[in-house]
């Protein structure tokens, strides 16, 4: 008996030891971290809460306001507390008609589709265009110091847009790089200084990751390089050369040369002073006239 129960004793041990061995192997594997939303997750929760924010559905008198075409653009970052449009990372432009919604971004080319039903609510109106989500709502806006009547959220790849929008298409110039020259001169400034060959013109610029900012010139000898620096201008991060095949969408339309020195009007190219918020003159702005 004493030989069994000594046996049964060294089992227990042996078990005992080896679930608790099974126990510290468990808890030394490192425990799985889940990952954070897909691009069409978080869409799907945005896209949520701006349906609810526009309320239940519309009265024949809400349905009229957003009826017809609009006509909005903005940049990425949210609208201020007071309704005006913050600094924007890139322009962006809207337009949106009976069946068809075309959403730009100059560099990163252009996206929408046909226009499905429109989702009319008593603060707003939703419709889908493709892969592009909009949300128009009748709420004071103010771009530029221009005073608008609406508000536009639009949902693309993950990616909240909002800015100002008006009923109405206007057929003029399309939004470019341009648009938002001003805030982009301390960068276009830094990367001129690499410049070896002028006069030379910037064909493209636009802001990236991480508040840096690219720039594309082509300078007087005919060669192309890509600058990157800091929004605010300081020390150039990157310049190198780029092939012509290597073009952005909407580069070379149009230029713009630094300086108080008008540039030579070509065939085909029609010049204009470039100014600033505050009046004062950047320098040149060269657009394709045919």
């Amino acid at each position: 008996m004493r030989g069994l129960g000594l046996a049964l004793s060294c089992a227990l041990l042996v078990v005992g030891a080896a679930g608790l061995s099974a126990c510290q192997r468990q808890a030394e594997e490192p425990a799985e971290t889940a990952g954070g939303p897909s691009n069409a997750e978080r869409e799907a929760e945005l896209a949520a809460e701006q349906l609810a924010a526009i309320g239940g559905p519309a009265n024949a008198q809400q349905r009229a306001l957003y009826e017809g075409e609009f006509q909005a653009s903005g940049g990425i970052d949210a609208l201020s507390s007071d309704g005006a449009v913050a600094s924007a990372e890139g322009a962006w432009e809207l337009r949106l008609l009976d069946d068809y919604a075309q959403f730009s971004r100059p560099g990163l080319g252009e996206d929408g589709g046909i226009a499905g039903e429109r989702d009319y609510r008593e603060r707003g109106m939703r419709v889908v265009a493709g892969a592009v989500t909009i949300t128009i709502m009748h709420e004071a806006c103010t771009a530029s110091g221009v005073q608008l009547e609406y508000v536009a959220h639009v949902l693309f790849e993950g990616v909240p847009y909002q800015g100002c929008a008006r009923r109405g298409i206007d057929e003029g110039q399309r939004p470019t790089w341009a648009g938002v020259l001003p805030e982009l001169i301390p960068a276009i400034d830094a990367c001129m200084t690499r410049v070896t060959s002028r006069p030379a013109r910037v064909t493209f610029a636009s802001s990236i990751d991480e508040g840096q900012v690219s720039v594309r010139i082509r300078e007087a000898d005919g060669s192309r390089n890509e600058c990157i620096t800091g929004a605010g201008g300081g020390a150039v991060a990157l310049w190198e050369p780029i092939s012509d095949l290597d073009r952005r969408a909407g580069e070379g339309d149009p230029e713009f040369q630094r300086g108080g020195n008008e540039p030579r009007a070509a065939n085909c190219r029609a010049v204009e002073a470039a100014v600033g918020r505050g009046g004062e003159q950047l320098g040149w702005i060269i657009r394709r006239s045919c």
